[in-house]
């Protein structure tokens, strides 16, 4: 069954889908549907600032996906199903990265388009609208509303006291000059409520008609023919249908859009004819190149009831919900994830390695209360991996789960920072604004004290930050999946627009620079557009120029 054709066809609303559709409807006056997996965001536990950790928990609104074996158990590997993708179930905080990231971005293309963060930092700025900065790194009257916390805790403002003792600067802001510090967090909540992209830009054109939404379409293929993408084909319920589009931009993320390209043909051929799959493009890197922040926590008991355990469940936990629901404050009105660091625990003057959150309670992977007795969670994660992994086809059943390996800690580069970041910590838990209050250690434990014992306890605990990307990278080279207009190369009228195509991971949470690269992605796009379309695409197989 057709869906009809539209001049645009975008297919997923996370981040990067939700940029792309809204910016094609306000510049051009091209028709445009938005093609979404999971169902409306109209969830209470979505407006809810801290009402992601229920999400998490109970596995509403994702992709209940897992990793192959990693170090012998498979992982969880979750993502969002839903209208706003994962900025309508992640943890809100708004992180950049490093302006090298994005200089090695603009590496991978050379000369044939424009990456730097001298580049990007337009639309960084362009889509902000921060309650607390505006200057030459931070924007105002942008649709994406950014807060600062204010409102501290007394465990995290001891965290941030002890870092400091630690040796670390206070630096109010990690996405201004410099990343190097303790910070408190800037978020993207508003008036109480999680400003996710849906609100910040494409709520207002649903509503208007402007862009056509479909839900609980699960897109399964590209149709292309010949060597140009000329629609999709999705599931709507057991019910196969297709839309047609003059223009195919996928914006699924890291782990669906690869999979949609190899079931459409576009991948390595080997493996593409293993499942039967006829081959379009031999493309042998689409779904190479995953990389993922690993998450490793170290936790300990505190004395007293500092911090939000007693409000994380049971009677505290309605209390807190009720409070948020009648006067929109308190804890609930907040990520609850208030403070952060970033530093290279092997030189302070150093980009850092590392990343930690201070979570004043004691959780499951960084995410989840657990338990009643009070804690701190310090959430590390390494910020520039060297591992890498890959998403494949599991089967010919565009339906299944993929593949998915992030090789986390694969590379002995990373199990040695990551040793150096636990070492850290407990320096960090000895300092005097801590030690105080500290009443036991419970991860990783004192007996694990030696190089070895914190390395088999990190393997057993690592887990995915939620970050991944670079499956379909973009670079000048033969190699590459997108040239630097995000064109996939060998197919007409297909663009990818999300993370998948970061050539290296960024230094920070996605969430930002996701949609930031969404919006550079998408200007060249609406540029490329109101040419009329006709633009040299190269056939990355035969170097060959043609017009699409």
């Amino acid at each position: 069954m057709s869906e009809g054709k539209f001049d645009v066809v975008v297919v997923g609303s996370g981040a990067a889908g939700c940029v792309v559709a809204s910016y094609v409807a306000e510049h051009t006056n091209a028709s445009v549907a938005l093609l979404e997996a999971g169902s409306s965001d109209n969830d209470s536990m979505i407006r809810m600032p801290v009402g992601y950790a229920k999400l998490l928990e109970h596995d509403r609104h994702l992709w209940t996906y897992e990793t192959i074996p990693q170090h012998g158990v498979p992982r969880p590997y979750r993502s969002g199903r839903v209208l706003g993708g994962g900025t309508s179930v992640n943890a809100m905080c708004y992180v950049r990265g490093q302006a090298a990231d994005y200089d090695e971005w603009q590496e991978a293309v050379g000369d044939t388009g424009n990456w730097s963060f001298k580049d990007m930092l337009p639309h960084f700025k362009a889509q902000e609208n921060h309650d607390s900065f505006s200057n030459e790194f931070h924007g105002v009257g942008g649709e994406l509303n950014v807060m600062l916390t204010t409102n501290i805790n007394e465990l995290n403002q001891r965290c941030m006291k002890a870092f400091q003792e630690y040796g670390l600067p206070y630096n109010v802001d990690y996405n201004g000059v410099s990343q190097i510090g303790v910070a408190p967090i800037q978020a993207t909540i508003h008036n109480a409520r999680r400003w996710s992209a849906v609100d910040a830009y494409l709520r207002k054109h649903i509503l208007s008609g402007r862009v056509k939404l479909l839900t609980e379409a699960t897109v399964t293929r590209v149709l292309i023919e010949g060597k140009k993408a000329v629609g999709v084909e999705y599931l709507h319920g057991n019910q196969k249908k297709t839309i047609r589009g003059e223009e195919i931009i996928l914006s699924a993320g890291s782990l669906h859009t690869p999979k949609i390209l190899m079931h459409s043909g576009v991948g390595a051929a080997a493996q593409l004819k293993a499942f039967g799959i006829e081959v379009t493009v031999d493309s042998a890197e689409v779904g190479e190149n995953l990389q993922d922040h690993p998450i490793f926590c170290a936790k300990a008991f505190v004395k007293g009831d500092m911090g939000y355990q007693k409000i994380a469940s049971g009677i505290g936990a309605m209390k807190a919900g009720l409070r948020y629901f009648l006067a929109k404050e308190g804890p609930a009105a907040g990520n609850c994830i208030e403070s952060v660091s970033h530093w290279n625990p092997e030189d302070f003057t150093a980009l850092p390695t590392v990343q930690c959150f201070h979570l004043p309670v004691i959780s499951v992977q960084g995410l989840m209360p657990t338990g009643t007795r009070s804690g701190v969670t310090m959430e590390m994660a390494l910020l520039r991996p060297h591992s890498r992994g890959w998403v494949r086809l599991a089967d010919d059943n565009p339906t299944s789960m993929p593949l998915i390996n992030p090789n986390f800690i694969g590379d002995e580069r990373d199990l040695k920072t990551a040793i150096s970041a636990v070492r850290a910590i407990r320096k960090v838990l000895a300092q005097p604004s801590l030690a105080s209050i500290v009443d036991e250690e419970l991860e990783p434990g004192l007996p694990a004290q030696s190089d070895e014992a914190i390395g088999e306890w990190i393997k057993k605990v690592v887990n995915t930050e939620w970050h991944p990307v670079g499956t379909c990278r973009m670079g000048k080279d033969r190699g590459a999946v997108v040239d630097a207009r995000l064109r996939v190369n060998g197919v007409e009228s297909l663009r990818i627009i999300d993370a998948s195509i970061m050539p290296n991971i960024v230094a920070g949470n996605t969430n930002a620079p996701t949609q930031a690269l969404a919006r550079n992605g998408v200007t060249m796009f609406v540029e490329d557009f109101r040419r009329g379309r006709v633009v040299e695409f190269r056939d990355a197989r035969s170097e060959e120029v043609g017009l699409a």
